[in-house]
């Protein structure tokens, strides 16, 4: 069954008149401009967010999503949303630590780096792998906080704040929205105990990103905003390059969030100043946050989509090698945005072979990212013969088959 994106606007309409809502009164419920819902509604921009979906029908008394999409909305291939060891995980961050006996800085330190590495890098099953060292990492990393002297606490505490920086992501990835939550904020807490500028902006960057995932975009641009402001206040003359590069990272996120509010104008300058602080750095991956000119390039093409701009957003992608990312995460975005476009464009065999890569760098991506699995079923829906060779392991690998 397809999703037809553009037939969403329209059902959006429907149940929005049957509301007694005028255009601008939904699109102030849902916390968007005017010119956005009309676009959402005439099929010119897309509902591209579960979370804005989800606030749609939310504010129209939508009970099944259905009745915005037209087929049913599974998150997981079980009908559920998460992952098997999100339980464990939480489980780990609500004990604080207690129980468990602490391994030393350096041991600690090599574990987060092998737990990150893990979750940057190509591999088959890596959302199980992350899950299984978050469960230990976070215990550890909080047992270390909780036995530390003072002398060796601040650096106890940055090391807690990058476990709960990769939990964060890994929770948000797996659908844990709630508990992505809990650890974004403990990120923050933890790095602003430990008194370091730029570990702190990397955690407000983090907490952003949740607070986007969640919808809550004004409250994400509010978080990147003040942040930006505590950065720059902290780089002085003579700026170090992970103070730059977490800098950097908070325009690209700036820029994103502010085409989700249809601000086209302060994304395109948040992006150019990105621009210009990666022509200073180079490629990087400060705090994991994976910062330079080729991720400024990915998020150019991201923003064009977010904006509603396919057409640019491709020819962004043909001009672009994502291969330098520091991130299988960002070469993954990179590679389903791609997709979704040349879907979009009517040239399945493109967006096939775009899926095919993310099905080569990281099968698990497929089961667990919502917009993959419904790209996979527009493909699906749209296939020919010629086309079901290359498209069938794809599905499988998803959990899309009968």
């Amino acid at each position: 069954m397809e999703i037809d994106e553009w037939a969403i606007g329209q059902r959006i309409a429907q149940h929005r008149l049957r509301r007694g809502l005028t255009q601008e009164e939904l699109a102030g419920l849902a916390g968007i401009s005017l010119s956005m819902m009309k676009k959402i509604e005439s099929g010119a921009r897309t509902v591209t967010r579960f979370a804005q979906l989800v606030l749609f029908a939310q504010i129209l008394r939508v009970a099944d999503l259905r009745d915005l999409t037209g087929v049913p909305m599974s998150m997981m291939p079980d009908g559920r949303r998460g992952h098997p060891a999100a339980d464990t995980v939480r489980t780990a961050v609500l004990e604080r630590g207690h129980g468990t006996e602490p391994v030393g800085l350096e041991r600690l330190r090599r574990l987060i780096g092998r737990a990150w590495s893990t979750w940057q890098e190509p591999s088959t099953f890596r959302y199980d792998a992350v899950g299984q060292y978050l469960t230990e990492v976070i215990r550890l990393a909080q047992a270390q906080v909780n036995t530390s002297s003072d002398e060796q606490r601040r650096e106890a505490l940055g090391l807690a704040s990058t476990v709960y920086q990769l939990a964060r992501t890994w929770t948000k990835r797996v659908g844990e929205y709630d508990l992505s939550w809990v650890v974004a904020d403990r990120a923050v807490a933890c790095a602003l105990d430990a008194d370091d500028p730029d570990l702190a902006g990397a955690a407000a960057w983090n907490l952003a990103m949740i607070l986007s995932a969640q919808g809550k975009t004004e409250q994400a641009r509010s978080v990147v905003r003040h942040a930006i402001t505590q950065v720059d206040a902290e780089l002085g003359e003579r700026p170090s390059a992970a103070g730059l590069a977490v800098f950097g990272g908070l325009h690209l996120l700036g820029a994103t969030e502010a085409a989700r509010e249809d601000d086209a104008r302060d994304a395109r300058d948040l992006l150019d100043s990105a621009a210009a602080i990666a022509a200073r750095t180079g490629e990087t991956n400060f705090h994991r946050m994976v910062f330079g000119p080729t991720n400024v390039a990915l998020h150019r093409i991201s923003t064009a989509i977010e904006l509603g701009r396919t057409r640019e957003a491709l020819d962004l992608i043909e001009r672009t090698d994502a291969r330098h990312a520091a991130s299988v995460e960002r070469r993954l975005t990179f590679h389903i945005d791609a997709a979704r476009c040349y879907a979009r464009r009517d040239n399945p065999v493109a967006a096939v072979h775009m899926m095919g890569r993310v099905l080569r760098d990281s099968r698990d991506e497929l089961r667990y990212n919502p917009i993959a699995r419904e790209t996979l079923r527009q493909l699906s829906a749209r296939s020919t013969p010629s086309l079901r060779a290359d498209l069938d392991p794809l599905l499988e690998a998803a959990g899309l088959t009968p």
